[in-house]
């Protein structure tokens, strides 16, 4: 167990900082160094990234691409609203645009600046004006860049542009399409990272026509503390949505919020596999000092499911107590390149990885369900 616990720690002091991916962090910057910031996020009040590239849960995962339905937009963090200005507020407003614009967007690297296969990332906009999250107009990537070529751009146009650096901002300059008419408009930022795992983010603005001047907003973002469905009036601890398993990927369903912190004590988790071939599902336990906290789980506790769908149980038992919090992580291998010896280095074939963040107490407890008023009628499992 020490020798598996030594390698484990040296392969996680490089790569942990990446677990958390990206996300947009402004979606109008006044210049191309973003000196001023003019638009976030949807309900980016609730948690803003304080400071730049901080992870508050914004590198939102969809599991599927755009034409398996991978553009929408979860229930919980950025759920809609139906006054729109209420996932605003004047310190975070909703960007305003005018047709046929040219915008400035920013976003972290998080140590991906030279992300080896470039996919871009690309700027969807919803079906039109005042229809909310709908984007099921667009059903290809491909066709939808070729009709609009300014809505893609490189991902690492990142400053320093090398790796390892969590917080070297990036941009890319869109250019909306000079036809679109004028109203409340939703938009989805997309990145792939590496093939079949996609990133997300919401965001919301009003679009004047061409011509406009770029008018700001009809009427003043409230915040709306009485919608029982805003994420700053969700419990702390909401559940994700959440989705079936993409090809080879998992699901982890109702993760925990809480751990029981006192050495010996166990956690099951419940995960969905969608799997082409056999693929071992790896559960493992990290503490508040990260890289350096190994708490339980590992390559011992891993076990292969497939090929097929299926729902899997995984035991994960602390071999120290913890407080404070940690980390719950998910990640995946197939089984010709799986090992329990560290010598092997079976995480330098890893498909995926699911990270949950918790709290170490003394109890399990299950994240709390979206109230059903707030799951827009798809449900959060």
């Amino acid at each position: 167990m020490m020798s598996q616990v030594v390698f484990l720690l040296a392969w996680f002091s490089v790569l942990r900082p990446s677990l958390s991916h990206s996300w947009i962090s402004c979606t109008d910057c006044l210049d191309s160094a973003c000196t001023t910031c003019r638009g976030y996020a949807r309900n980016w009040f609730t948690q803003p990234s304080i400071p730049f590239s901080q992870d508050q849960g914004w590198d939102r995962r969809p599991g599927k691409s755009v034409a398996a339905g991978g553009l929408f937009c979860d229930d919980s963090k950025q759920v809609a609203h139906a006054n729109v200005q209420d996932g605003y507020t004047d310190t975070y407003p909703m960007a305003s645009y005018t047709a046929g614009q040219t915008v400035t967007m920013q976003w972290p690297a998080k140590n991906h600046a030279t992300v080896g296969f470039q996919r871009n990332t690309q700027l969807f906009i919803g079906k039109g004006p005042g229809l909310g999250d709908d984007f099921s107009h667009i059903t290809s990537l491909d066709a939808y860049v070729s009709e609009y070529p300014g809505l893609e751009q490189t991902y690492s146009n990142c400053v320093p542009n090398q790796a390892g650096i969590d917080g070297a901002p990036c941009s890319g300059d869109f250019t909306l399409p000079s036809d679109l008419a004028e109203g409340f408009y939703s938009f989805i930022w997309w990145w792939e990272f590496n093939e079949g795992e996609y990133y997300s983010t919401c965001f919301d603005a009003w679009v004047s026509s061409s011509g406009g001047g770029g008018a700001p907003a009809p009427g003043a973002p409230s915040g709306n503390d009485s919608d029982e469905c805003l994420a700053a009036n969700l419990p702390t601890d909401v559940c994700p949505k959440e989705e079936e398993a993409a090809a080879d990927g998992i699901v982890l369903s109702l993760p925990p919020s809480k751990l029981n912190g006192a050495a010996g004590s166990s956690y099951t988790a419940t995960v969905k596999y969608d799997f082409s071939k056999r693929i071992f599902i790896v559960p493992e336990v990290w503490g508040p000092d990260g890289s350096s906290d190994f708490i339980g789980g590992g390559l011992d506790a891993a076990m292969a499911f497939g090929p097929g769908k299926g729902t899997a149980s995984l035991t994960v038992t602390l071999d120290k107590d913890a407080v404070g919090e940690g980390q719950l992580n998910l990640w995946t291998v197939a089984e010709e390149h799986f090992s329990t010896d560290v010598a092997d280095e079976p995480w330098a074939n890893e498909l995926g990885r699911i990270p949950s963040s918790v709290k170490f107490g003394d109890a399990n407890v299950a994240c709390t369900s979206i109230p059903v008023a707030c799951k827009g009628g798809e449900g959060d499992g």
